[in-house]
C-alpha cells in the first residue's frame, strides 16, 4: 500500500512539473517596458496631392493605401507610391448604387490573386477589388462581394491563402452587448466559423482586440484594448505565447485602454500602445477616446525590445519594412500624415 502511495505521489509531482514547464513556456509576464527611444524631432511630414480625413493605412507591394473613415470625398480609398508618396489613383466610389461603397471598413489583401477585399459596414458586404482593375480604371466598380452576417461579422482580417481569411469577428449578444471572437472565413462557401485560441479572461467587452497575421512567420497576433495582453498563435490556431504587461488584471472597470493597433514585420511585432485612461477631455471639456503616442516593439516570441515615443497622438499606422520606416496618421499635427525611420534590426 505504501508503495502504491509513493507511486501516486510521484505521478502527481510529474504532472504538476509538466504543467509548470508548459506554463513557463507559454506565459510571459513583463513588469517593466522602460527602454525608451524618442523620435518626436525625427518625424517627417508627408505632403500629398489630395486631402483626406482620418484614415487606415496599409502597405501592399509598392503601394501605400489610405482608407478614409468616413470619406470626405466621392471616393474612399486612395493609392500612393510608397517610395515617393506620389499620388496614383483613388477608388471605392461612395454611394448606395450597384458597386458603390457606403461605408468603407478594413482591407484584406489576397496576395496570390492581387485582390483587395474591402469591408462595407453600410451594406454589410465585403467587396472584391482586383488591384489591376483599380490601377487601370479610376471609375472601377466591383461586381463581386461576400455577404457579412451579424452573428459573426468578420471585421479585422488577413488572408491565410486565396480562399481562407482569418480574423476577429463581432458577435452581437444583445442590443447593448457584444463580443469579439477569432474566426475563419471560407471565401468559396462564404461560411464563417469560430477558430483558434481565446484567452479565458478576454471575454465580453475585454475581447476587443487588434489582429494581424503573417503567413511568412506562421503566426497571428491579437493585442487587446481593455487588457494589457497580447496573444501569439500559430496559423492552426494553437497558442504559442500569452504576453502580459504591467497593467494585466488592473483594469476591472475598463477605464484604461492598452493596445490600439498592431503590425508585423519579418522580425518584429510593432504595437500602438496607450496604457492610460481610455476617455479624456478636450479643451472644451468634451469627452473623446484617448489615442496612443508610442509603440511597443517585441520579437516574434513576444519578448519586449524597446518603446518608441513619438510625442504626438496618432490614429493609425503601417510599416514600410523595405524603406525601414513607420508611417502614421497623427492627430493635432498640421500635416497629419508623417513617418519616421526605424532600423528594425
Amino acid at each position: 500500500m505504501k508503495a502504491v502511495n509513493i507511486y501516486a505521489c510521484l505521478l502527481m509531482l510529474f504532472i504538476i512539473g509538466c504543467k509548470s514547464n508548459n506554463e513557463e513556456k507559454t506565459e510571459k509576464f513583463q513588469k517593466h517596458r522602460n527602454k525608451i527611444i524618442n523620435v518626436e524631432d525625427k518625424i517627417i511630414d508627408i505632403k500629398t496631392e489630395i486631402l483626406f480625413g482620418n484614415s487606415l493605412l496599409y502597405i501592399i507591394n509598392d503601394i501605400l493605401i489610405v482608407t478614409e473613415g468616413p470619406s470626405h470625398g466621392d471616393k474612399g480609398i486612395h493609392l500612393f507610391d510608397k517610395n515617393t508618396f506620389k499620388y496614383i489613383t483613388s477608388t471605392a466610389i461612395i454611394g448606395k448604387g450597384p458597386g458603390e461603397v457606403t461605408r468603407p471598413g478594413r482591407i484584406g489583401f489576397d496576395n496570390k490573386n492581387r485582390v483587395l477585399w474591402v469591408s462595407d459596414h453600410g451594406k454589410k458586404v465585403m467587396w472584391k477589388f482586383p488591384l489591376d482593375s483599380i490601377l487601370n480604371n479610376e471609375m472601377y466598380k466591383p461586381t463581386e462581394n461576400l455577404d457579412l452576417y451579424d452573428d459573426l461579422f468578420i471585421e479585422r482580417f488577413g488572408f491565410l491563402n486565396d480562399s481562407i481569411a482569418l480574423g476577429k469577428a463581432v458577435r452581437v449578444l444583445s442590443n447593448h452587448s457584444y463580443e469579439m471572437v477569432m474566426t475563419k472565413l471560407k471565401l468559396n462557401t462564404n461560411v464563417t466559423e469560430v477558430y483558434g485560441y481565446e484567452h479565458p479572461e478576454a471575454v465580453g467587452r475585454k475581447s476587443n482586440s487588434q489582429f494581424k497575421l503573417s503567413v511568412e512567420n506562421n503566426l497571428y497576433v491579437n493585442c487587446y484594448y481593455y487588457c494589457d495582453l497580447m496573444t501569439i498563435c500559430d496559423l492552426d490556431g494553437n497558442l504559442k505565447y500569452n504576453v502580459y504587461g504591467p497593467g494585466w488584471l488592473k483594469n476591472k472597470d475598463n477605464r484604461k485602454s492598452y493596445f490600439a493597433a498592431v503590425c508585423l514585420t519579418n522580425n518584429n511585432i510593432i504595437a500602438a500602445y496607450i496604457g492610460d485612461v481610455g476617455i479624456i477631455f478636450d479643451e472644451f471639456k468634451r469627452p473623446r477616446g484617448n489615442l496612443p503616442s508610442k509603440f511597443l516593439v517585441f520579437d516574434m516570441d513576444g519578448n519586449y525590445k524597446v518603446t518608441i515615443e513619438t510625442g504626438y497622438k496618432f490614429l493609425y499606422f503601417c510599416v514600410d519594412e523595405e524603406n525601414k520606416r513607420v508611417i502614421a496618421y497623427f492627430d493635432g499635427r498640421e500635416n497629419p500624415l508623417g513617418y519616421f525611420n526605424l532600423n528594425f534590426d
